[in-house]
């Protein structure tokens, strides 16, 4: 997407051309001119860059869009139910983790592990947590929609909100997402004793995973709606 160029409108002067002629012998009581207007703005609109950026990359983007916050959800939930599955064994406190264990995700990374590792913390402040924030976000809007009601005017039940962002914003999520399990692992093993071998192991081969730089837009950039947003 980055290398992305759009041909200059003149590569569109034949099709133009064309397509006039054509509407021209179709509606021959319209005049050549407003038909050469009309198709002029219709070439104008395609050609434009929004557009055929949106028209290249909008579909491939949202088939990685969703696999990749699915599967980042799932793959984080599953890190920290075994940190704390692990965690409580060893500490004897096994009968905790059920309770745990029906926790949101982020509840789960944040205060979990203190209860047997009190010096761990994930501050919800930080870009690490507002990652996390994200995802969950966006997993529950593809997971869990509710429909917006009104009655009378007034609703009666407020149904998911899903953000249009553009697609380069989107992009840097989806590598945000990518590579933050792996980014979670790591601040939980800054916490863990080096003594304890199954916290060091824990997503630790990931040499094929492109790390992210930690991503965070302006407060408004989510609000921008573009074309070809996600």
């Amino acid at each position: 997407m980055e290398a992305f160029t759009p041909r200059p409108i003149l590569d569109y002067q034949e099709e133009q051309e064309s397509e006039t002629q054509r509407l021209h012998m179709l509606n021959p009581q319209s005049s050549r001119e407003s038909i050469a207007w009309l198709v002029a703005a219709r070439i104008e609109f395609a050609a434009s860059e929004r557009v055929l950026f949106s028209n290249l990359f909008s579909e491939r983007f949202m088939a990685s869009y969703v696999t990749i916050v699915l599967l980042a959800h799932a793959l984080c939930e599953a890190a920290i139910n075994s940190i704390l599955a692990v965690g409580l064994s060893k500490n004897e406190t096994s009968e905790l983790f059920p309770l745990l264990e029906r926790s949101e995700l982020r509840e789960k990374w944040r205060p979990g592990p203190t209860t047997y590792l009190p010096t761990y913390h994930l501050h919800p402040g930080d870009a690490l947590s507002h990652s996390l924030n994200e995802l969950v976000k966006r997993r529950n809007a593809l997971v869990h929609y509710k429909p917006h009601i009104q009655l009378d005017g007034k609703t009666s039940i407020r149904g998911s909100k899903y953000e249009r962002i553009p697609l380069q914003d989107g992009t840097r999520w989806i590598e945000r997402f990518f590579s933050l399990p792996c980014d979670l692992a790591d601040h939980f093993r800054g916490h863990a004793s080096p003594a304890n071998a199954f916290f060091m192991m824990m997503l630790d081969g990931t040499a094929p995973i492109v790390r992210a730089s930690t991503y965070r837009p302006p407060d408004n950039s989510l609000q921008r709606t573009a074309s070809g947003g996600a």
